[in-house]
């Protein structure tokens, strides 16, 4: 079952790197700050699902006890990765309200990063299939992360959309917006994680 999970967690890292790279572009080719804070989020992602893959490699090798909180350090690590990564859309969100640059809006674009939602939510499928099949708190905590980021890809999509249609930096509201909410989620999971390696 944790061959399931292992594989699982190794598509789970192509498939935000990929994402990454398309949002990359996209991100460049518009200069959408919403756009490029997702691609990064999903360059985070891979961190995260390559520490998830560590996680799993080891935990085979050890037994349930200790199996256990190798997991839940993985997931404490994942965690932090994804705080920072909110922190730094809050960040590059304040900075564009106060220095607004010209957005290139393309339906073409637009479609592509419209896609890119659909693909994660495939994502979250299969970790919470493979997390069905093999319990474990770092899937758990994929799916969250999946299904959150198919929040913040539509908030980028809208920052896209309404940039070209209002004199306002919307993608910079988005951006704060989207980096709130995965903070707020990522702290609540590296305080609950902390919790369970300080009473270990």
């Amino acid at each position: 079952m944790k061959r399931t999970a292992l594989a699982a967690v190794v598509a789970g890292a192509a498939v935000n790197f990929l994402l990454f790279l398309v949002k990359l572009y996209v991100g460049v080719a518009t200069n959408s700050l919403s756009v490029y804070c997702d691609a990064v989020n999903n360059l985070g992602d891979t961190f995260a699902c390559g520490v998830a893959v560590l996680g799993f490699a080891l935990s085979r090798r050890l037994d349930a006890r200790r199996a256990g909180r190798e997991q839940s350090l993985a997931t404490f690590v994942i965690s932090i990765v994804i705080a920072v990564t909110g922190f730094y859309f809050v960040y590059n969100g304040l900075e564009r309200l106060l220095y607004p640059l010209p957005i290139s809006y393309s339906a073409g674009y637009a479609a592509v990063i419209a896609a890119t939602i659909a693909v994660k939510l495939l994502l979250a499928l299969l970790f919470h299939r493979a997390g069905k099949a093999s319990p474990s708190p770092v899937l758990r905590a994929l799916v969250l992360d999946s299904m959150l980021d198919c929040f913040i890809t539509l908030f980028a999509l809208m920052g896209l959309f309404l940039i070209v249609r209002v004199r306002f930096a919307a993608d910079g509201v988005f951006a704060i917006l989207c980096g709130a909410a995965v903070t707020v989620s990522a702290v609540r999971a590296v305080i609950a994680e902390a919790r369970y390696l300080i009473n270990e």
